[in-house]
């Protein structure tokens, strides 16, 4: 599978569908179990009920009247104990990555119909770059549907294996319960014959059965591990080959944000220039203030000599009108 677009190399339309492909490859793998160990694949498929079953095949010991041997060979039932579970714990999940899985593609499918109708006139470059950044935005939103539809088969089928190996052990108990109840039941019936030395020679033998089915309950339990182990080498390939399809979207992302950034930092700095010239504004409408006052200032100063110069012309027209003023030059009178 391809590896994660670098920085410096942002995923191409190509690389994006690649990975799509690669996805559809990974999930494919998984629905068809692929990932089973030779011991499990050629086991019969079961329905994922069979995890919830709570039947107990030693069981059959109490209907034999071997009840006693139960304990003895009970370690043949603790691996159905760890493997049961809730059918509806697997498909609950499985079916939510379905949906947005599901969702997903629609998204993509009404996208990609929206983009081929708005370009149908277009024609030159400016088609050919809106379409590949388009066909990177459609192959990149179904990439994360198959990413969830993977994950959905992953949890399907592992649950169904899971339910497959509950049914495997159950059959192996059942096959060394029936190997072990004729012995026992011979052993029994022989008992008061022998006073009892019978079903003291029986015991180990059926120990022995139930510890060479134990044996084989273990090796299907490793098989299941191995295959767990494979399946979760698939999600991680997975998981890597959807890093392209997000390193995709996410320089697109950043190529649909920049203009809006590059606008608002260019509101900011006009605020800011806004802001800066506004105390110089302030400071000349503060001068002007102040020249007004010095104007008016200078008014009442003209205004005040002005009154001084009225006071002055007052005077002297005072000065001149009065008749007793100036100086006298007595009238010589004539002779006769």
């Amino acid at each position: 599978m391809k590896g994660t677009a670098t920085e410096e190399a942002p995923a191409s339309a190509v690389e994006i569908n690649t990975a799509l492909a690669d996805l559809r490859i990974a999930k494919d793998s998984v629905g068809n179990k692929e990932w089973l160990s030779g011991d499990l694949a050629g086991e019969p498929t079961v329905s994922l009920s069979m995890l919830g079953s709570t039947a107990s095949p030693l069981s059959a010991l109490a209907s034999a009247g071997c009840d006693f041997l139960t304990p003895v060979i009970s370690f043949l039932e603790e691996p159905l104990g760890q493997l049961r579970g809730e059918p509806d714990s697997v498909s609950g999940p499985a079916g939510q990555h379905e949906q947005a899985s599901q969702g997903a593609n629609t998204v993509a499918d009404g996208y990609g119909s929206t983009v081929a109708n708005e370009t149908s006139e277009w024609s030159g470059g400016a088609k050919e770059n809106y379409t590949e950044t388009a066909t990177k935005v459609v192959d990149g939103i179904k990439a994360i549907g198959e990413a969830a539809a993977t994950n959905a088969a992953a949890i399907t089928a592992a649950g169904e294996v899971v339910a497959q190996v509950v049914d495997i052990v159950t059959r192996l108990i059942t096959e060394a319960v029936g190997k072990i109840v004729p012995i026992m039941t011979e052993a029994i019936a022989a008992a008061p014959a022998t006073f009892g030395a019978s079903i003291a020679q029986a015991i180990p033998q059926c120990v022995a059965i139930a510890v060479d089915y134990g044996g084989q309950i273990a090796g299907k339990l490793a098989a299941l591990l191995s295959s767990g182990e494979n399946l979760v080498k698939l999600i991680e390939g997975a998981v890597g080959v959807l890093d392209v399809a997000k390193e995709g979207l996410s320089v697109i992302g950043d190529l649909a944000g920049g203009s809006s950034s590059s606008s608002s930092s260019s509101q900011d700095g006009s605020s800011a220039t806004d802001g800066d010239s506004q105390p110089e504004k302030d400071k000349d409408s503060d001068k002007d203030k102040d020249t007004d006052k010095n104007s008016d200032k200078d008014t009442d100063s003209d205004s005040d000599t002005e009154k001084d110069s009225d006071k002055d012309k007052d005077t002297e027209e005072d000065t001149v009108q009065n008749p007793l003023d100036g100086e006298w030059i007595p009238v010589k009178e004539d002779q006769a």
